[in-house]
């Protein structure tokens, strides 16, 4: 063990708790991947020494971690190697929103990615795992937190799509994670679970804020955090967003119960003895639980690096105050030492002892009132108390005499750790293959491989038949089997206790099946070599084209003036209780279009499905993917919502490929990736003309944090009830409405609506809607209904610019609070 030493508490003596745990089977505990994080090399290597099943890593700057160092292909290529060596796991991180001119180069890296080793992706893009499920079919298949996987439905929709393991949205207690893994493994999907590290407060995938507010799309990994940052309600300076970060290592049984297979640690952007200290704490918590000793409580080595502090409530399903912290500072760091002078040009740190922090150790400098100065490296130690430093990030203020040190307390055996990490390579030795052999007289012959972890299987085409004369002898068998060649393996053992005796081999098939068996196992294989990215088929003619109104207050329907064309649509909530409030709206309007929210959880999502039933719809709108595997199994044609995140044609294919007849183009792509994005034939193309500025959708109340309700935690009457909404503004002046509307979640919007013009330069034609949802209905209180239609369809009118621009500017002149929007794109 390469770490300091830690305390360690046991789980108390609980009656109930011990029955609970020694009903729990080896053979339950044992199954359980750790899947630790690898955002540089040396923290993938640190993860593999720590004890990890497997590691999580990105390549390039395709992933959702662009702030990480990341890796590059030749070493991935080493880390494939020493992971094969050690039975550890390699997966790819691939959770972004890609837009259609990336995919050659994505191929590309995917191609190379696969030849060096990689275990399996990690998708977040619907348009990717369309795509890279036809170009390398037997590659898994992981899908991505940020796929916001929360429901049946949408289990169901990633295993028809070829999806192997699910990564649950973090927002799930307990309880609602063992009801869907059971639906999971009904479906042969494994299930993998957050237990360390940083929360995003929003629900992963659902997050627009850094990009609408900062240009930093966090779907394209370049979260800026504004969730960590101070925002003023009226006088007050607060921070609402800020959550702790999640822990959960007392549950560790429980989760096991629950029906977890895969532990994942989040720290892409960690350091690598943040990845050690996590990774070994829970690899010990896990040896214990696997051996029957009863598990602990906590661990010193998870405290002693980096954290904001911990809490398990959201797995406790408790959604309360204390889930947040005021303070973004690492909770790890302790007071070391104090500056005595600084030389900016020599970069040289004058520290008052010096002993007690190490030559390349990080620190943070802080004054002493606690202000926030300069993190940096100790690049090299020059005198015992003087050292050169590299200041990371942009200084906040002046580095001056006696302002405060801090940093982690030095770890014994911190050395021995950077060691072992230099000293692991990859030493290209041949891999054991072990080989079983089975078949009798009228059955094929089956050949199966295995390696580690890794096997294969392959079967004759033909069944074996006896042999006339001369059988073929077992020595013989294993001579045409341990013909490995140049391959990366050395042959074994061969089991042939399951083949009759007395058959005819063909020396011929023997030498087949062990090439393609072989080649199954190998990860340099040809199957993969030089995929070819697959052509959409685009549409020649554009499908028909036209106005819709979407709104979620039902006094607004009765505005809507008589005879005008355009099609109707009405929100529901989520909560059941609520949803059932409604549902009489579509009783007496037959031609209301029913949206789906994009968060369903639990009997949300049951009573969304029987809502569906209970109609005849001709055509629905989701945000949510379950929702639409549903009306797709029920033959009811979908419009997929702009929270399914379609930026490329081959989401859209996708799409379409399961029961979609629209869809709309993600509202982060800019006006020049929408006019690349290929349209399949038959899709039809929703845009949105006029629309409330989503940031994030939350679990978590934002309401209480900004403006105390007189709830400690949120209850039962919370969701169904709850109307509130407050707003704050940032440090750059945006004023952010924080909303929660009956029967939904919380919700941030940026305080005015937009007109987004660029939507209706670069898209085909299809057709346009007026999203007047609570907060952008406050529009109505400047221009009525009935004229913003008709301002809406002189926009539309083509061919003349003139009258194209004139309708825009009276709207822009009408509805004073409406604002352009400023086009972005998934940079």
């Amino acid at each position: 063990m390469f770490c300091c030493e830690h305390e360690l508490h046991s789980i108390p003596d609980n009656p109930v708790f011990v029955i609970l745990f020694l009903q729990m089977t080896n053979d339950a505990l044992k199954r359980v991947e750790l899947l630790a994080p690898g955002g540089d090399f040396l923290s993938v290597k640190a993860a593999i020494l720590a004890g990890a099943d497997a590691v999580f890593l990105g390549l390039g700057e395709f992933n959702a971690r662009k702030r990480a160092v990341n890796i590059t292909l030749k070493e991935l290529q080493e880390i494939c190697g020493i992971a094969g060596q050690r039975d550890v796991r390699i997966y790819l991180t691939l959770n972004i929103l890609a837009v259609e001119r990336e995919f050659q180069d994505l191929v590309a890296l995917l191609n190379n990615a696969v030849e060096a080793g990689i275990d399996a992706v990690i998708l977040q893009d619907y348009g990717l795992l369309h795509t890279i499920r036809r170009m390398h079919p037997s590659l898994e298949i992981h899908a991505s937190t940020q796929m916001t996987t929360h429901n049946r439905g949408q289990l169901e929709l990633l295993a028809k799509a070829g999806v192997s393991q699910v990564n649950l949205s973090r927002e799930l207690s307990l309880g609602e994670i063992e009801s869907i893994s059971a639906e999971a493994h009904r479906l042969g999907l494994k299930v993998e679970v957050f237990i360390h590290g940083a929360y995003c407060v929003s629900f992963s995938g659902q997050c627009y804020m850094s990009g609408n507010l900062y240009e930093n799309s966090a779907n394209r990994g370049a979260c800026v955090q504004p969730c960590r940052r101070e925002y003023t309600r009226e006088t007050r300076r607060i921070r609402p967003l800020n959550l702790k970060d999640n822990s959960v290592f007392s549950h560790a049984a429980d989760l096991i119960a629950a029906g977890a297979d895969s532990f994942k640690i989040e720290g892409r952007i960690k350091g690598y003895e943040y990845v050690f200290n996590t990774t070994s704490a829970w690899r010990d918590q896990l040896n214990r639980l696997a051996s029957t000793d009863m598990p602990l409580l906590s661990d010193s080595r998870l405290e002693g690096v980096f954290n904001r502090s911990f809490s398990d409530n959201l797995i406790r399903g408790r959604l309360g105050t204390d889930s947040f912290t005021a303070e973004s500072n690492d909770s790890s760091l302790k007071l070391m030492d104090s500056v005595v002078s600084y030389s900016a040009d020599r970069k040289e740190l004058s520290l008052q002892d010096g002993n007690s922090v190490k030559e390349g150790g990080q620190i943070t400098i802080k004054t002493v009132d606690g202000d926030f100065i300069c993190t940096g490296f100790l690049e090299k130690a020059l005198s015992a108390s003087v050292f050169r430093l590299r200041i990371d990030h942009v200084l906040k203020g002046r580095i001056q005499r006696g302002q405060q040190i801090w940093a982690q307390p030095l770890a014994a055996g911190g050395f021995q750790l950077a060691q072992s990490i230099e000293n692991l390579t990859w030493h290209k030795e041949k891999l054991p293959l072990n080989y079983s052999l089975s078949g009798s007289s009228g059955t094929p012959l089956v050949l199966t491989a295995s390696s580690g972890r890794k096997k294969a299987s392959v079967s004759s085409e033909e069944p074996l038949a006896m042999a006339e004369t001369r059988p073929t002898a077992p020595d013989a068998v294993r001579k045409q089997l341990s013909r490995l060649g140049d391959s990366p393996f050395f042959f074994n053992e061969c089991d042939l206790s399951d083949l009759e005796e007395g058959l005819f081999i063909p020396v011929k098939l023997l030498n087949q099946m062990r090439r393609s068996v072989v080649a199954l196992l190998d990860p340099g294989d040809s199957r993969h070599n030089a995929a070819v990215l697959p052509i959409i088929k685009s549409q020649m003619d554009p499908c028909s084209s036209g106005l819709a109104l979407l709104l979620d207050d039902p006094a607004l329907l009765a505005d809507i003036p008589a005879g005008v064309n355009i099609k109707t649509l009405f929100h529901l909530p989520a909560d059941p209780d609520v949803l059932n409030k409604v549902e009489s709206l579509f009783m007496r309007h037959a031609c209301l279009i029913p949206w789906f929210s994009s968060i369903l959880i639990g009997e949300q999502f049951e009573a969304a499905c029987q809502f569906l039933d209970r109609h005849p719809f001709v055509e629905i709108v989701t945000d949510n993917s379950g929702i639409a595997w549903y009306a797709s199994e029920r033959g009811i044609p979908w419009v997929a919502g702009p929270l399914l995140n379609g930026s490329n044609g081959y989401g859209l294919e996708f799409f379409q490929q399961h029961g979609a007849a629209g869809a709309f183009l993600s509202s982060e792509l800019s006006e020049k990736q929408v006019s690349f994005t290929t349209v399949p034939e038959g899709m039809q193309i929703w845009s949105v003309l006029i629309s409330p500025v989503l940031l994030m959708k939350t679990r978590h109340c934002i309401v209480r944090n900004c403006t105390f309700c007189g709830k400690e935690v949120m209850d039962s009457t919370c969701i169904p009830c709850c109307d509130k909404s407050v707003e704050i503004k940032d440090s750059q002046g945006n004023s952010i409405l924080v909303v929660k509307k009956p029967g939904d979640y919380n919700a941030l919007y940026r305080r005015n609506p937009v007109l987004n013009l660029h939507a209706q330069d670069g898209r085909p034609p299809g057709i346009t809607l007026l999203d007047l949802r609570n907060p952008a209905s406050q529009i109505l209180e400047e221009i009525q209904l009935k004229e913003l239609i008709e301002l809406a369809l002189q926009v539309l009118s083509p061919p003349d610019n003139l009258t194209e621009l004139s309708g825009v500017e009276l709207l822009l002149k009408k509805i004073p609070s409406l604002s352009r929007r400023i086009a972005g794109g998934l940079e």
